[in-house]
């Protein structure tokens, strides 16, 4: 079984020689994707395409990449006005990773130019809702993606075909052990649709989502490789022991 590993790396520097033994270290484990995580940056003023562009071309012949400035109100590191984030992901547009990552939450008519622009360079998005408290009820989760989608086709009047590649990502985090099957619930709901989900729990509890969601139809999981970037990672060489062991 094919199953998809993304190790996120957060980036604190703007230049090349601080980041890219970093990188180069995260390469060696061999993920199918690599998330960088700009909300870590200590100066976004610093961030320019040739950078942005440069660690694309380290990574790019080993990896997919993922560009992602979380929103502080999501987990993300610092807090910026939303047209700032708007041109920093203009910047990420521009360099064309494979993916870029924002929120559902997104100021709309931002997020509307965002779904345009990034359709016209042929840079997917992973479109996201974290819930940093609980988990949904399985009927709240699958609301929350169909809803999304229709707002998205009846109110920002994005054009179905533009939306067939993106992926929906919803994440929660596991007060109970019996939380894990939400996710699972609802990754196995689109695995039957032509719509790429990523779901799973965060937390010391959601451990066991956050293995099994890509049996269960996830585009992907996350697994750390020496610092986490969110609550309940497991390191990447823990996650091949674990898929070795119960996919053999």
């Amino acid at each position: 079984m094919k199953y998809n590993l993304c190790i996120p790396i957060p980036i604190r520097y703007t230049t090349i020689k601080e980041v890219k033994p970093i990188i180069e270290k995260v390469i060696k484990s061999k993920p199918n994707l690599i998330e960088l995580r700009f909300d870590y940056i200590s100066n976004v003023n610093t961030l320019s395409v040739d950078f942005i562009r440069d660690l694309l071309n380290i990574i790019r012949p080993h990896a997919a990449v993922i560009f992602t400035f979380r929103d502080s109100s999501e987990g993300g590191q610092i807090q910026i006005e939303q047209n700032e984030r708007f041109k920093i992901y203009k910047l990420f547009i521009a360099v064309k990773p494979d993916y870029v990552d924002l929120e559902m939450n997104t100021d709309k008519d931002i997020l509307k130019e965002i779904i345009n622009l990034s359709s016209q360079k042929g840079v997917k998005l992973i479109i996201s809702h974290h819930n940093y408290e609980k988990t949904l009820t399985y009927e709240e989760g699958i609301s929350l993606i169909h809803d999304f989608h229709e707002y998205l086709i009846k109110v920002l009047l994005i054009k179905p075909k533009i939306l067939e590649d993106n992926i929906y990502k919803i994440i929660f985090t596991a007060q109970t052990f019996e939380d894990n099957l939400i996710p699972l619930k609802v990754c196995k709901e689109f695995s039957n649709s032509n719509q790429k989900i990523i779901s799973f729990c965060m937390g010391t509890l959601g451990f066991f989502s956050r293995i099994m969601c890509v049996i269960k139809g996830s585009f992907l999981t996350y697994a750390s490789l020496e610092e986490k970037t969110a609550p309940g990672q497991i390191n990447i060489e823990k996650m091949k022991e674990i898929y070795d062991l119960i996919l053999d």
